[in-house]
């Protein structure tokens, strides 16, 4: 082995007879890597959906996380419902041009998981799934609400680290995600299968508006600061800020019936406080590497609603100026 390689892992092909099938992750960004890399050590059947430039760069240069470069299969033409499981961790500017891929590679029976920040991209896939002509009610079984929080995935220049799996919250809406209980089994095996940590939520769709809380504050506080989460750590007035953009979304949360409180603050805090304090945000990496952010999902979509709703957002409308300013 040269000076400076890294250990390579080829892909893995052997089905698990633990896995309902074959898994498919769409978008290899920090934390989409992260997730192959895990299951692939855990010698699961998955692959990298990806097509044009980004296929090829996977193909060539395969997937640095840790230390050990990876090699996972690379389907660009996947074939229609060839996955049992879809897992989407694309940014949210990137999702409609993964639409075709996604709802080719999941067909009639598939299920769908959106990692994606917001409280938006389950229906863009619904939307998506039912416009090739899948009926309404299988749609609304098989795309599965779902977040992750507590990986603090990084990308540098040599490659991806992680030091903490963090944790994927999913779980079915009896109104607009009807998901059934074998379904969520499956998903649940998957992750399992990883030793990737999971928790079935009871309302997930006030855990996906936590999450979204959560972006609102640390994503855009720590991109605009340009910080690691470390200074969330250790300086007050970093937290605060952090924390005042929170709050407007609690405030939000009340005029849509979902009811965040001060302790789903609180506990996000407690999170913080056990991750890797050199690692960033994914909108400090999109800062830094000149790409555009998702402030319109998170600042945007408050600023949004605050005028549906008639309340007042001021931090949120200068981080949306602040950040609106940086990309340009």
């Amino acid at each position: 082995m040269g000076p400076g390689s890294r250990p390579s892992r080829a892909l893995v092909s052997t089905p698990d007879p633990r896995v309902d099938g074959r898994v498919g992750v769409v978008g290899a960004g920090a934390v989409g890597a992260s997730l192959v890399a895990m299951m692939l050590d855990a010698g699961l059947p998955v692959s990298v959906i990806a097509e044009g430039a980004r296929a090829l760069r996977l193909r060539d240069a395969g997937l640095a996380v840790n230390g050990t470069t990876y090699h996972p299969p690379v389907d660009e033409q996947p074939e229609k419902g060839s996955y049992s499981l879809i897992v989407v961790v694309t940014k949210s500017t990137q999702l409609d041009d993964a639409l075709p891929l996604i709802v080719r590679a999941a067909g009639r029976q598939g299920l769908v998981m959106s990692l994606l920040n917001g409280i938006s991209s389950e229906a863009i896939i619904r939307d998506a799934l039912r416009m090739d002509g899948a009926p309404p009610d299988s749609v609304a079984r098989r795309v599965v609400p779902a977040m992750i929080l507590g990986i603090d995935a990084t990308r540098m220049d040599e490659g991806v680290t992680y030091l903490n799996r963090g944790t994927v919250y999913f779980g079915s809406d009896p109104i607009t995600a009807p998901v059934p209980a074998e379904s969520l089994d499956s998903v649940e095996r998957v992750f399992a299968a990883a030793a990737i940590p999971t928790k079935r939520s009871r309302d997930i769709m006030r855990t996906l508006w936590w999450k979204f809380m959560i972006n609102v504050g640390i994503n855009q506080a720590s991109a605009i600061l340009r910080a690691p989460y470390g200074l969330f750590q250790r300086s007050a007035a970093a937290q605060d800020l952090m924390v005042c953009a929170m709050e407007e979304v609690l405030a939000l949360s009340e005029r849509e019936g979902v009811g965040l409180t001060r302790s789903d603050i609180d506990e996000w805090i407690a999170t913080l406080a056990g991750l890797n304090p050199e690692a960033k945000t994914s909108m400090v990496q999109d800062v830094e590497a000149g790409r555009p952010t998702e402030v319109d999902l998170f600042a945007g979509t408050v600023l949004e609603l605050a005028q549906r709703h008639g309340v007042q957002t001021p931090v949120n409308r200068v981080f949306y100026q602040m950040l609106s300013a940086m990309e340009e």
